[in-house]
């Protein structure tokens, strides 16, 4: 198990060996804004644990532990990212500062969940090893879920992040059981979630995902 100072240093190796093979220790020296003598000390020291390999004068590169480590964190980092930005609207600077402070200590569970709140991405890959979602053929809309069924919330997917912030407000999140009532022809359905009942309109109820299986 890594600390978050030597992940640190593996997820700057991973990002400075993106287009080529080893990365100089005075590029990573600047990039963390750390001594030569640091970077020189804690790579001997991820060497010996076999997460990179390292050569004096020549360079370092991960090793396929340490690029696997890397690479998960990596991840972390890129929900987080996003989910700080399009759902809570936080400024891209200062999401990416946050996320490289959390992307130490939060669990996979909790990073699925969040990846889940903003559904999957059909172009991304991202978090096809960390989110739940699975056989998303099977998932249903809120919306086409009949009324005598009873469903698990998968995730949510939606590009509007008020959309997001307001079902989340309301305990809309994966995990979650809800059942729905018959409603009106052309008002809002109420939606049964844990123990209070909700009104939604469609549009709402067409960017839950749920499991009813």
């Amino acid at each position: 198990m890594t600390t978050g100072n030597r992940e640190d240093y593996l997820i700057n190796i991973l990002r400075l060996t993106e287009k080529k093979p080893v990365a100089k220790t005075t590029e990573l020296a600047a990039l963390m804004k750390v001594s030569a003598a640091s970077v020189s000390e804690m790579l001997n020291t991820l060497s010996e644990e076999k997460m990179v390999s390292y050569q004096k004068y020549r360079g370092v590169s991960l090793t396929p532990k340490g690029k696997e480590c890397a690479m998960h964190l990596h991840k972390k980092h890129h929900i987080m990212e996003d989910f700080l930005i399009n759902v809570l609207e936080t400024d891209a600077e200062a999401a990416h500062e946050e996320a490289c402070k959390m992307e130490h200590v939060i669990s996979d569970e909790s990073a699925s969940k969040m990846c889940q709140m903003m559904g999957p991405k059909e172009a991304c890959d991202t978090c096809n090893d960390t989110c739940a979602v699975k056989n998303k053929k099977d998932m249903i809309t809120l919306t086409s879920m009949d009324h005598t069924l009873s469903g698990t919330i998968s995730h949510l997917k939606c590009d509007n992040p008020a959309q997001l912030r307001k079902l989340i407000s309301m305990g809309f999140v994966p995990g979650k059981t809800v059942k729905k009532d018959r409603g009106s022809q052309n008002g809002p359905c109420i939606v049964r979630i844990g123990d209070t009942n909700v009104a939604l309109d469609s549009a709402l109820m067409d960017v839950i995902f749920v499991d009813t299986k």
